[in-house]
């Protein structure tokens, strides 16, 4: 891919994309290999796919605890972030910041200099708060989110309330506002007049839910509050407080429990190195007996395929019985002889799953071969075969699943 460079600042992350080397873009596939599905015709294609909903979705999941932490703070600062405002967001974890930057850069997550950060677009729609995802960081809405949902007259009492200067429009009603309590010095001294009692309903909400209920005729500090919009009405009876009241009574930290390293981990038995070894043989022994099982059952009764796709649970059961083993192991064992080309599809009218003549060659290997194929096979497939005999919502059993790709959505057996 050709590589373009430029000294200012992207306005896209398609723009991004291009100034990047080939190596990074290669790293970026390697990390979220859906891209590749289907192949992206150019950049812009792939910036679009990279911030599909499924795909960021997914991308997220992977993150470790402190990536999906910056994310969460990246989408509560809104963008632009900087990269000084985020710090205060994520303090205590200053010094995994960088690499947390690093890895949602890499993953097309992230774009933008560090004075002006941008998380993707539906990235900060999943990860934003709102009065009803509050999510991990237990924030609400920005004030300027709330406000603009007000009636005009109550907008009108809210700018008199602060002092601000009346005007019939309401988003700039909810500018002006939201400038107040941008203000750290002004918010601050606005929470310092709060009269005796309202800093303890604000501290119930500050972390979380942001949500609270007030009777019709609510007391004198509960009024005062909602005056001064450092509560907001979202419903009747229902209030949130607002996301910069909230992380002004934080100190300015979007998270209360931030997890920047990983924990400890605690070795609770110790097991010597020889006994290893020797259960290791062991199961390596068993996993070649009960593939070669499998291969002598399906060659003498070789089971139907679904029209579907996939394995009947009557197949998978009467499997299970004649291996000795429950019928989840059955399903790994069935799967992993899939992936690893040693059964499939005989491709009759009436098809059936039978050996396949790789299987004679693997089984010509000696043991330690026929354990490295298994082996390298488990480790380089995608597909899961946990989730074979779970039992859909629907009535009917899930059957087991071997068909590509990723067969684990086979449907149930009729």
């Amino acid at each position: 891919m050709s590589q373009v460079t430029s000294g200012s600042n992207p306005r896209t992350l398609a723009d991004e994309l291009r100034s990047r080397t080939d190596s990074d873009l290669a790293g970026l596939l390697l990390a979220r290999p859906d891209l590749l599905s289907p192949l992206p015709g150019d950049l812009s294609q792939l910036a679009t796919r990279a911030g599909t909903r499924a795909s960021v979705q997914r991308a997220l999941d992977r993150l470790d605890t402190f990536g999906l932490q910056t994310a969460e703070a990246l989408a509560v600062a809104g963008p632009p972030c900087s990269l000084d405002d985020l710090t205060v967001l994520l303090r205590d974890g200053e010094h995994r910041l960088p690499e947390s930057l690093a890895t949602l850069r890499s993953r097309a997550l992230l774009w933008g200099p560090p004075t002006a950060m941008r998380l993707v677009r539906t990235a900060q729609e999943l990860l934003a708060p709102t009065p009803q995802r509050p999510g991990p960081t237990g924030l609400g809405p920005t004030l300027g989110e709330t406000v603009t949902a007000l009636s005009p007259r109550r907008a009108q009492e809210l700018l008199a309330a602060n002092g601000l200067r009346a005007t019939a429009d309401p988003v700039s009603a909810a500018r002006a506002l939201a400038d107040v309590f941008s203000d750290t010095d002004r918010l601050s001294a606005l929470l310092a007049e709060a009269p005796d009692h309202s800093h303890e309903v604000l501290r119930r909400l500050m972390w979380g839910p942001p949500q609270g209920e007030v009777s019709a005729r609510p007391a004198p500090h509960l009024r005062w509050l909602l005056d001064h919009a450092l509560l907001v009405p979202t419903a009747p009876g229902t209030v949130v407080l607002p996301r910069e009241v909230a992380l002004a009574l934080r100190g300015g930290r979007s998270h209360r429990d931030l997890r920047p390293d990983p924990p400890e981990l605690t070795v609770h038995t110790h097991h010597r190195p020889e006994r290893t070894d020797v259960v290791a043989a062991g199961q390596a022994h068993r996993a070649l007996a009960l593939t070669e099982s499998l291969l002598d059952l399906w060659e003498r009764e070789p089971p139907a395929v679904l029209r579907t796709g996939g394995l009947g649970v009557r197949d998978l059961k009467r499997a299970a019985v004649a291996l000795d083993i429950p019928e989840p192991e059955a399903a790994f064992w069935a799967e992993l002889a899939y992936a690893a080309g040693l059964v499939a599809s005989d491709g009759g009218t009436d098809e059936r799953y039978a050996p396949t003549p790789a299987s004679d060659e693997w089984l010509r290997l000696t043991a330690p071969e026929r354990w490295t194929r298994l082996a390298a096979t488990w480790l380089e497939t995608t597909r899961c075969a946990a989730s074979a005999t779970r039992r859909p919502t629907s009535t009917g059993p899930r059957p087991s699943s071997t068909r590509p790709p990723r067969a684990t959505t086979a449907t149930p057996a009729r």
